[in-house]
């Protein structure tokens, strides 16, 4: 999630246009991904409210990203805010 964050804050100072951005967003996705996959797994351990919860936020992350990469919206602080306080939980 640090090197995430750090490539969303490179894309913040570049713009929602740079190559740094698309970089980003595709790492975050890639990320997302399979901590989603993980997540859907019945044999992860965590509770399943939580597993929920974190699947809903990896939706939102998914979509946001998307609407970032059509030109829709430029909402990089909210991605960095919310994986900050998703990296910050799991410490």
């Amino acid at each position: 999630m640090d090197h995430a964050l750090d490539l969303l804050e490179n894309a913040r100072n570049k713009g929602a246009s740079s190559i740094a951005c698309i970089e980003a967003l595709s790492y975050l996705c890639r990320l997302w991904t399979l901590l989603m996959e993980d997540l859907a797994n019945p044999d992860n351990d965590l509770p399943e409210v939580l597993r929920a919860d974190l699947l809903s936020v990896g939706i939102w992350i998914l979509k946001e990203t998307d609407a970032i990469q059509k030109g829709t919206s430029d909402n990089l602080v909210g991605l960095i805010e919310i994986c900050t306080l998703i990296r910050d939980g799991l410490k």
